[in-house]
């Protein structure tokens, strides 16, 4: 960094900042400015210019500061109270109570949240421990450890317990103490990096606001490359391989300044690894993925595609957003879920899988395995080509809709306040308007169940 432009960017943006009041948003905007004018001015340095003609383009190319800290100065909460407790922050007002901004404890009208939700919530769709691994009650029911209580009685769900078994081991291989912050769309290549794949074990990669893809390459090196607005280092993913693992972070997303950003991932064909990716907000794509272990993905607000991906297990986890599966298989394990928005699938094998849509349909075309699918409010609509073992699917307020190709299965078909439709060709041991069993075929071996507590379950 050269420190000559270091110091007239410093004392031109003193000059600027001189007459405002000393705010914590005040000072970290200043901050912010002084990187990203600092690093445009280096840019220009690098083209010829000289350092005090590259500081005062920059300037001029930048626009009104004065306007941007007008606008930091109105959404300014004039929060100034020292921290009396330490390294953490308590807000207490109209809204409700947060230390951290919320990220230790949250409690106002939606709920109580203790480390975001993770350790602690109890909110209007029900309590849980431990992301409900410990404890979860709800509408449907109440469920400690790995057994279950609700309308089918008390349960011990081993297949369900697997599942999540699976993908709660999977986090403990990677290191929880990385800062995972990022905001991705689109521009000019600013930034590429590449890892060599020797002894490596786990890809971890963690943005927050991104248009993120994952790609293959035919070479023999892990590469990142980031898009941007700006060109500026700071703002450049961090980036380490240690231990067996690359980890992919994101670097220092400004809080006031307007960034794009875009990211892609190529990973090598040959890479046998684990991967754990995440996105706080904004699409995520993996494309053409092969041969890895487990893949674990995890969406807080934007939707996950995946296309043309055959590893041995795959969980994706989409808190509001939609989920679409397009030639997907998980030789083992398969878990999917949306809490809010759609699950649509298409050509997907999960031998064993757990499939869950709390506020949206889940749709399925050439479905093969064994598991559970279950929607909270919207439609089951699939169709089965292949069994692995015994399937349910329910709905808890909409239809249950399953297409059968397979010629031999049992089957069980039950709707609180509905019709039930078996196929014409089975042999029946019950037949009511609402509670149907049997079996189609000769040899059936595993079961076909289908439960809608508030629609009509048929089954093709």
């Amino acid at each position: 960094m050269n420190e000559k432009i270091v110091e007239l960017v410093k004392k031109q943006l003193s000059e600027i900042f001189e007459d405002y009041p000393h705010t914590p948003d005040i000072h970290e905007l200043a901050e912010e400015l002084k990187s990203d004018l600092i690093a445009a001015a280096e840019d220009k340095v690098d083209e010829g210019k000289s350092l005090e003609d590259a500081v005062k383009e920059s300037f001029a190319e930048f626009g009104d500061i004065n306007d941007l800290i007008d606008e930091v100065m109105q959404d300014d909460v004039d929060d100034e109270q020292p921290d009396s407790e330490g390294s953490h922050h308590i807000d207490i007002n109209q809204s409700g109570i947060t230390i951290d901004g919320g990220d230790k404890l949250k409690i106002d009208k939606t709920g109580v949240f203790i480390n975001k939700g993770k350790s602690f919530r109890a909110d209007g769709d029900g309590v849980s421990i431990g992301e409900g691994r410990i404890f979860q009650a709800d509408e449907n029911g109440m469920k400690l450890g790995n057994m279950t209580i609700d309308g089918r009685g008390i349960n011990f769900d081993q297949n369900k317990n697997k599942v999540r078994d699976t993908f709660s081991k999977f986090d403990e291989q990677f290191d929880h103490h990385v800062d995972t912050e990022v905001y991705v769309e689109t521009l000019n290549l600013v930034n590429e990096e590449s890892f060599a794949i020797e002894d490596i074990e786990r890809l971890d990669i963690n943005y927050s606001y991104a248009v993120l893809r994952v790609l293959p390459t035919d070479g023999d090196k892990i590469i990142l490359r980031e898009y941007m607005s700006r060109n500026n280092p700071d703002y450049f993913a961090r980036t380490k391989s240690q231990d067996g693992t690359v980890k992919i972070a994101q670097g220092r997303y400004p809080k006031f300044l307007h960034l794009k950003v875009r990211t892609q991932v190529l990973i090598p064909r040959k890479f046998a690894g684990d991967m754990r990716i995440g996105n706080i907000a904004g699409n995520l794509h993996v494309t053409g993925i092969g041969g890895l272990r487990t893949v674990k993905a995890t969406i807080n607000s934007g939707n996950g595609y995946f296309n043309n991906i055959s590893v041995e297990n795959l969980s994706v986890r989409d808190q509001s957003g939609k989920v679409k599966l397009d030639n997907v298989k998980a030789e083992d394990v398969l878990e999917l879920s949306a809490h809010s928005g759609s699950i649509k699938i298409h050509n997907v094998l999960g031998r064993e899988f757990e499939i869950n849509a709390h506020s949206g349909a889940i749709r399925g075309e050439g479905l093969s395995g064994s598991g559970h699918i279950v929607s909270h409010s919207r439609t089951v609509a699939l169709s089965i080509n292949e069994l692995t073992g015994d399937l349910e699917a329910e709905s808890h307020s909409g239809a249950v809709k399953i297409t059968m190709l397979p010629k031999d299965y049992k089957f069980d078909l039950q709707a609180k306040s509905g019709i039930v439709r078996a196929p014409e060709l089975a042999v029946l041991d019950h037949d009511t308007l609402d509670f149907k069993d049997g079996r189609v075929g000769n040899e059936p071996i595993y079961t076909v169940k289908g439960k809608a507590s508030s629609g009509t379950v048929k089954l093709y």
